[in-house]
């Protein structure tokens, strides 16, 4: 079963209507890790960047690499349009 998030800009006054804002397309996931890199907190703010494009023994890299709170290792894989299930998986 699909779930389906949107954003809404809110109301500045009582007499306008909330908008919902429309998805765009993101040209660049590089845009989008440099926005992370800045500010993880756009994920979680919990969480504490180690490193970005890692190399792992397998010869792949990881986009970003992150501990959370309790020293549990995050992975962040970024991609730009739909993936196939084992890419997720």
């Amino acid at each position: 079963m699909a779930i389906e998030q949107g954003i809404w800009k809110l109301a500045s006054g009582a007499s306008e209507a909330p908008q919902k804002l429309r998805p765009m397309g993101l040209a660049d996931e590089g845009k989008l890790e440099e926005q992370i890199m800045q500010d993880v907190s756009i994920l979680n703010r919990d969480w504490l960047l180690i490193g970005r494009q890692v190399r792992t023994g397998f010869d792949k890299l990881i986009d970003l690499l992150a501990l959370d709170a309790n020293g549990n290792v995050i992975i962040i894989e970024l991609k730009r349009d739909k993936t196939p299930r084992d890419v997720v998986a």
